[in-house]
């Protein structure tokens, strides 16, 4: 009977020692201490989250699992933060974040899976490598030029590609456009594209170059700028509409047609 026990207890203990953490997210891989797990490519202070099932079925005190506590992450780059789980956490999730300034490069923390309160579960640790570049966004125009009518926006078609191991939300504005301030926020996921329409419209200029910028929320340093051209065509609306705004001297009848054509600018 004594036997039976030590031996039993043996394989618990050896069951313990070997178990393996499942990470959930950004893929699924059983994780051991000492291991090193490559999580891709981020950009300068994008975040990349890792998820596990804290939740053992075999091991722990009575060989029947247990429940691991917290997560944290330690020995971090300088400059870089990071965010530990939920206490209890379902799943237990962490978050990993590069400095916005962040060198191009290959960086290493170190994960902590714990046991805080001790049901017999050992204690997981291993590395995780991130490796930054300031390459993660692209961006392009189904077309450079657009022809509108005077008056009315212009409409573009961005795809917007995030080539980076996590998703971002990425701001897309316009310069050289007077009197227009519209934004758009977008958020792609990892390795995807979007494609989003973006407006501009000048009510001063019939020719015009806008340049439309990307710009992730995480960094200024990834970002995009794309140049594009405007041709705004006089519209009959808007030119009863300048008539309507001062007498401009014609013979006699092109007078009362610019007169009238005044007064029909008014019903628009």
């Amino acid at each position: 009977m004594r036997m039976a026990i030590k031996t039993f207890l043996a394989l618990v203990l050896l069951a313990s020692s070997f178990y393996a953490v499942p990470m959930l997210e950004p893929f699924q891989k059983e994780i051991s201490s000492g291991d090193e797990i490559y999580l891709g490519e981020i950009g300068p202070g994008q975040t990349i989250s890792m998820s596990f099932d804290g939740r053992p079925k075999a091991g722990g005190m009575y060989g029947i699992g247990g429940a691991y506590d917290i997560a944290n992450v330690s020995e971090l780059p300088a400059g870089w933060a990071a965010m530990p789980s939920d206490w209890d956490g379902i799943p237990l999730q962490v978050k990993i974040t590069a400095a916005k300034d962040a060198p191009e490069g290959e960086y290493r923390a170190v994960v902590n899976i714990l046991d805080v309160q001790y049901e017999g579960l050992q204690n997981v640790s291993f590395f995780v490598k991130l490796n930054v570049t300031h390459d993660v966004l692209d961006a392009s125009l189904d077309s450079s030029r657009k022809d509108t009518l005077s008056g009315q926006p212009a409409s573009f078609y961005i795809t917007i590609s995030n080539k980076a191991s996590t998703g971002d939300v990425f701001t897309v504005s316009s310069s050289n456009v007077p009197k227009w301030a519209f934004k758009k926020y977008v958020y792609v996921p990892a390795k995807s594209s979007k494609t989003v329409q973006y407006e501009v419209m000048s009510a001063e200029e019939a020719r015009y170059s806008p340049r439309i910028l990307i710009v992730s929320e995480s960094s200024s340093m990834i970002n995009k700028t794309l140049d594009a051209s405007v041709n705004a065509e006089p519209s009959l609306t808007a030119d009863y509409k300048a008539t309507n705004n001062g007498m401009i001297f014609f013979p006699a009848m092109s007078g009362i047609l610019y007169s009238l054509a005044g007064l029909i600018s008014n019903l628009f």
